[in-house]
């Protein structure tokens, strides 16, 4: 009995310790979650920056040929610096409907940019109207959002 009673004093003691509640007080931009689509489905990342339709930043800088796979989680792509020889952007897919990719610099890049689709089994994506070597002026940028219905990136800006 006093086995049990002993067994019992320390269960309780460390119960509360051993299962404190987590509680998150500040967010800092970069949490995702795996949201799947029904039994079996797919899944993909759902991550901050779409649930409350901000935008993340990716910087790239350097010299020589660049080549890029822009994300759901990277929305914007900022050259900064040093002027590349080429920057290759491919935007993604699958894409969600609505989803807006902006490539941005702070440099003159003088026909060096192209964005291109990559185009797998599961859906042919095109790019309307074509970018091939453009260039980018710095401070300006150029955006283009995905339409599902038609399988299309559309540029807008």
């Amino acid at each position: 009995m006093r086995r049990l009673a002993l067994a019992l004093a320390v269960a309780a003691f460390a119960a509360p310790a051993l299962a404190q509640p987590v509680a998150q007080n500040n967010v800092s931009g970069n949490e995702c979650w795996n949201a799947g689509q029904g039994p079996g489905g797919p899944a993909s990342f759902l991550c901050i920056n779409l649930v409350r339709n901000g935008t993340a930043l990716a910087l790239f800088s350097g010299a020589g040929a660049f080549t890029t796979s822009a994300t759901q989680q990277n929305s914007t792509l900022q050259w900064t610096g040093t002027a590349p020889t080429t920057w290759t952007i491919t935007l993604p897919n699958p894409a969600f409907d609505g989803q807006t990719i902006t490539v941005a610099t702070d440099t003159t890049l003088t026909t060096m940019v192209t964005v291109q689709t990559t185009n797998t089994p599961q859906a042919q994506v095109a790019l309307s109207p074509t970018y091939s070597a453009q260039t980018l002026t710095a401070g300006t940028s150029v955006e283009w959002q995905f339409n599902f219905a038609n399988l299309k990136w559309f540029r807008f800006r």
